[in-house]
């Protein structure tokens, strides 16, 4: 390990000493593992020939374990020990093969697992041999963190070679879950309830889980065959290995349809009707123009299963108190931030809702109003029928609520999806919000086809309309991907029409009144490399060829919020209507361009990665059509995800865009200097750094912008942590006089999961402001400040 230290004598600025000293762990060789040489010349044609085989073996006789059945006698204990009989009488299975770096070669330690189930659960053990035991990477981190040594489980157990789960389990036992479907497709959202621990002694690390049938659907046929599979990472050797092999011609993400198989299960239930997750919180508020007070609100959520593939909820007064804060990002463009779904009731089984164009955008509910309530169905039928239906009504709560005037709204969501050949589907979607004489309908047409081990095709076909009742409120989609380890390719034909408005229920970055037409092309080239330190190159080649579909309405209400604007020649010329307001006539509504460019990752044997982004284009807005660049460079350390004690990312972008706001085409830089450091086996802290400058047309500068954030995280148990986060966002912008606007963030967060499903959190959350101009300086004033106890519960009946 090298220590950087850098001594500041005249220059005392913190910019300076945060770029030196993130620079210090950027440039310096922590925590690398030296590059694993290997000799794939001793292993003869015939040898991955005969791991070919087996794969393509249809039977899947070479990956197959018959899961053991317990009896009444046999009581299972979650300790990651793995001492009960049961796990010696249980068939155990062995001999992982390497994934990556080196595919398809046996593995130098050696990984060995075995299944139980009962009646209602699922249980898995896992031997991880290791002849280094002290490099073994064992840290405490929050849920849904990879830890740099781990296991990663895949289970379909619908066994239809297209939705499943994979569980993530580290050395100490800490969870990671999320949901796939479509075969390749993922929801990170979804949170199951189930039990890990794990252990570490000098032969290696154990792990031992259980997982209730609850949190899966499967058939309802007596005997059971589920697909399954296993991954390890082993931080040492920076490598991945699996029970059943993974092909080097095939993608890179592991497949539902590429799993090994769990046989032997039969007459099992998930033992549970109904959940019921009551709630209660105590806040206290103080925000910006609202009186201060505090609230005392309960309510719950009751799930009601009749059997594993239908699931029902039901919501009064919901759950939606967010404890942890939205994060500003320092935002240019003319488009909102779109922040992640983060309450409980959305990101369960959500997925059923997703479609290639952003139709249904779940943040939308709630946004204006308190949401009074709201039920949610999903399921799937045994012959190939997915569903899910979604109403909430929003209005003002009998609560105290910091909203005022809140909007009465219904909003509504259903979702119909078939499969068909195969891995492929179609469905429908219908969305809408009504509001009083105001409304957004949605209606679309989808369908994934996988033509080929290798080849996806997705469409969608959509309508959004809006009370205006306008004509050209269409959207079309159609996307070609060709998956492969060393070469791939992406097709995208698109066009969009200047009505189409989904922006109350679902999220696009599109402006209202404008459209566009876009075929994007993008060729990828990626060979592994295993040697002179590097692991792998990749280089993506793109061409995009796009028209811009302006409308007299978009130009009119600009002219409307821009009385002194006027446009190029290209587009007519500004007249006064009959109320003497200005308005475009004549001149043409289309223009069309190009992007033009490449990409080029380089990622080392020591997981250290190195970006270069460039792209020439066009595009026109209403000053007239420009020209521009964009060159993006980055370069990162090994990640704390895969064993690093400090880690690292610089970035540097330089690039032409167009300042809404200002009616001009211009430049702008960003810089980007990251650190992380786990400072012991219990803490992790980050420290971010971003700089932005803007500049005029004449290169003047007319903006800069610096954040500055911190995020820390002490765990005390791995059900148990406090995190701090603390951020600051400065701006300053030089357009006819200084302006400058700052923005400030605390966030502390204490969580305890007491028991599994059941949460104690303790929130505080405090916003504050600079800003000066023509209604004067305001200093540190306060925006928003809450405390909030929240309490839940899991049960079930």
């Amino acid at each position: 390990m090298r220590i950087t230290v850098f001594f500041l004598t005249k220059n005392k600025n913190p910019l300076a000493f945060l770029f030196f000293w993130l620079s210090g762990i950027l440039f310096s060789s922590q925590d690398l593992p030296a590059q694993r040489v290997v000799d794939i010349s001793q292993y003869p044609p015939e040898y991955f020939d005969s791991i070919r085989a087996t794969v393509y073996d249809t039977t899947n006789v070479n990956y197959t374990i018959r899961a053991y059945r317990l009896s009444s006698e046999d009581n299972i204990m979650i300790d990651g020990n793995l001492d009960e009989p049961a796990w010696k009488t249980a068939e155990h299975k062995t001999n992982f093969i390497e994934k990556d770096p080196y595919p398809l070669i046996p593995t130098s330690d050696e990984t060995e697992f075995a299944i139980l189930y009962d009646d209602e659960n699922l249980y898995v053990g896992v031997w991880c041999w290791d002849a280094v035991p002290d490099k073994i990477v064992a840290y405490l981190a929050p849920r849904g963190t990879y830890g740099a040594d781990n296991l990663q489980l895949f289970i379909d157990s619908y066994n239809d070679d297209r939705t499943g789960y994979k569980f993530v389990i580290s050395p100490t036992g800490v969870q990671g879950d999320e949901l796939r479907y479509d075969d390749v497709k993922r929801d990170r959202n979804w949170n199951g309830i189930w039990y890990s621990e794990g252990k570490v002694d000098d032969k290696g690390w154990y792990v031992e889980v259980k997982i209730p049938f609850f949190n899966m659907r499967y058939s309802s046929r007596e005997q059971q065959t589920w697909g399954f599979n296993i991954m390890r990472t082993m931080a040492r050797e920076a490598s991945r290995s699996q029970w059943k092999p993974h092909l080097p011609e095939w993608e890179n993400n592991t497949r539902m349809s590429q799993l090994g198989q769990i046989v032997g299960i039969k007459n099992i239930s998930s033992g549970r009707t109904f959940e019921l997750r009551p709630y209660g919180t105590v806040s206290s508020t103080e925000a910006l123009n609202v009186s201060p007070f505090k609230t005392l609100n309960l309510g719950g959520d009751i799930r009601f299963s009749p059997t594993p593939n239908l699931t029902a909820d039901f919501t009064f007064n919901p759950d939606f108190a967010q404890v942890d804060a939205d994060v500003f990002e320092i935002n240019l463009t003319r488009f909102p931030t779109r922040f992640a779904e983060l309450r409980p009731f959305f990101t369960e089984r959500i997925n059923v809702f997703n479609t290639p164009l952003e139709l249904f955008y779940s943040r939308r509910i709630g946004a204006k109003g308190d949401i009074l309530g709201g039920v949610k169905m999903t399921g799937k039928l045994d012959h190939g029928v997915e569903f899910g239906v979604l109403g909430n009504v929003t209005g003002q709560s009998v609560f105290k609520s910091a909203l005022q005037n809140s909007e009465k709204a219904t909003f509504g969501v259903m979702r119909v999806k078939k499969d068909i050949l195969g891995s492929s589907n179609i469905g429908i979607l219908a969305a809408t919000k009504e509001e009083a004489d105001n409304y957004n309908r949605i209606f679309g047409v989808d369908g994934s086809f996988v033509l080929s081990g290798n080849d996806f095709v997705d469409f969608q076909v959509a309508t959004g309309q809006t009370e205006k009742q306008t004509k050209q409120n269409m959207a079309y989609n159609l996307n070609y991907t060709r998956t492969g380890d060393l070469m791939g390719l992406i097709f995208i034909g698109e066009r969009i029409e200047p009505d189409f408005e989904i922006n109350r229920v679902g999220y696009i970055q599109k402006e209202t009144y404008r459209g566009w037409d876009k075929v994007t092309g993008t060729y990828k080239l990626s060979p592994r490399i295993n040697k002179y330190n590097l692991r792998r190159i990749t280089a993506n080649a793109t061409l995009e060829f796009d028209r811009d579909l302006f409308t007299s309405e978009y130009i009119n209400n600009v002219l409307e919020n821009f009385p002194d604007f006027v446009p190029d020649v290209m587009f007519g010329s500004v007249t006064t209507n009959n109320e003497g307001n200005p308005v475009i006539s004549d001149g043409s509504r289309t223009s069309n361009n190009y992007k033009v460019g490449g990409d080029l990752t380089i990622n080392m044997i020591n997981e250290m990665i190195i970006v270069a982004d460039y792209k020439r284009f066009t595009a026109t807005e209403l000053t007239g059509q420009y020209s521009g660049n964009l060159l993006t460079l980055s370069y990162s350390t090994r990640p704390i995800n895969k064993g690093a004690s400090f880690a690292g990312v610089f970035g540097f972008t330089n690039d032409t865009y167009y300042n809404f706001n200002q009616k001009y085409v211009a430049r702008q830089r960003k810089l980007t200097l990251e650190g992380e450091g786990r400072l012991t086996r219990n803490f992790l802290t980050t420290l971010i750094g971003d700089y932005t400058e803007t500049f005029t047309t004449s290169d003047h500068k007319d903006g800069r912008y610096f954040k500055l954030s911190s995020n820390s995280t002490w765990m005390f148990t791995k059900d148990f942590y406090l995190r701090v986060h603390a951020q600051g966002i400065l701006g300053t912008t030089f357009y006819q006089q200084k302006e400058i606007y700052n923005e400030y963030l605390l966030s502390c967060l204490m969580s305890w999961e007491y028991r599994p499903g059941s949460f104690l959190y303790l929130a505080y959350n405090e916003g504050r402001f600079d800003t000066s101009g023509n209604s004067g300086w305001r200093n540190m004033s306060l925006n928003n400040r809450t405390v909030i106890l929240k309490i839940s519960y899991f049960f079930s009946i």
